[in-house]
């Protein structure tokens, strides 16, 4: 069991299916085996137990994580889950990511505030708290935790119309993730060509559409075949170039039937639009 629970957390969680994650998850339903996960393997099934609307089971792993947390880094953690977990009033989850930094816990303080910067989109709140966040991972050389806050930047200055700024937060994105990342590169490809095509730069939308449709077509990933082929497609309309998006949803189609998936409705809903 313990080999088994080892790999899970080695694995991304977002790699299992639905089967494999509610397998996963019913090792535990009945409190069964919890003495031999770990609090960050705890916690990890926190998350997958909440998108799958486990809540009983939440509340099982967040106190079995509590009582094997270790050291104050980990029960922060425990503590921040739990207050999400229940509810709390934004002002105390706050409370807690002051906490953190004071108590010299940046990787903890800078989840916390992203966290509350997400829940803030669409206030000014939302900036404050995620370049504060964004503050203490440079300081703290969390590269990792550097790439969503880079992202989640980017989203914030997107809304505010500032796409200059979204583009040099997106950019910087790029930078920091690793080639062998593909599908963090596929994507971040993909986002950063949108926001060039918004601003009528569509030679540079291209490229980058090209870059994430090389990455998708060497990974096998269809949702990212179609989003790259599809921004191609719009590229080309924008350009009065039907004959082009044509090519390029056909391209869609061609790759979802060799794969044994059905074609999106909306593509094939394009695609008559075309031929009309």
């Amino acid at each position: 069991m313990a080999a088994v629970c080892a790999q899970f957390e080695v694995a991304s969680m977002a790699e299992m299916n639905l089967e494999q994650a509610e397998e996963l998850l019913d090792m535990f339903a009945e409190g069964k085996s919890l003495d031999l996960i770990n609090t960050s393997f705890a916690l990890h099934l926190v998350d997958l137990a909440r998108e799958l609307g486990r809540d009983a089971l939440v509340g099982r792993l967040l106190s079995h994580a509590a009582q094997s947390a270790d050291n104050e880094e980990d029960s922060g953690w425990c503590q921040f889950e739990a207050l999400k977990h229940d509810g709390a009033e934004l002002e105390v989850i706050i409370g807690l990511g002051v906490a953190a930094e004071s108590d010299s816990l940046p990787g903890l303080a800078a989840g916390i505030f992203h966290h509350v910067a997400l829940v803030s989109l669409g206030t000014p709140e939302a900036s404050v708290f995620a370049n504060k966040s964004m503050q203490l991972r440079e300081e703290n050389d969390d590269k990792e935790g550097m790439i969503y806050g880079y992202a989640l930047l980017a989203h914030i200055a997107k809304s505010e119309d500032d796409w200059e700024k979204a583009q040099l937060h997106l950019r910087k994105r790029i930078d920091l993730i690793d080639e062998k990342d593909r599908e963090g590169l596929m994507e971040a490809y993909a986002d950063l060509a949108h926001s060039h095509a918004t601003t009528g730069e569509l030679e540079q939308a291209q490229a980058l559409l090209i870059d994430s449709l090389g990455i998708a077509t060497e990974i096998a990933d269809l949702s990212g075949i179609l989003v790259a082929r599809w921004g191609l497609a719009d590229l080309a309309e924008i350009s009065e170039q039907p004959d082009e998006a044509m090519v390029q949803l056909s391209e869609v189609m061609t790759t979802f039937m060799e794969a044994g998936v059905v074609v999106p409705e909306q593509v094939r809903a394009r695609v008559n639009k075309l031929t009309e």
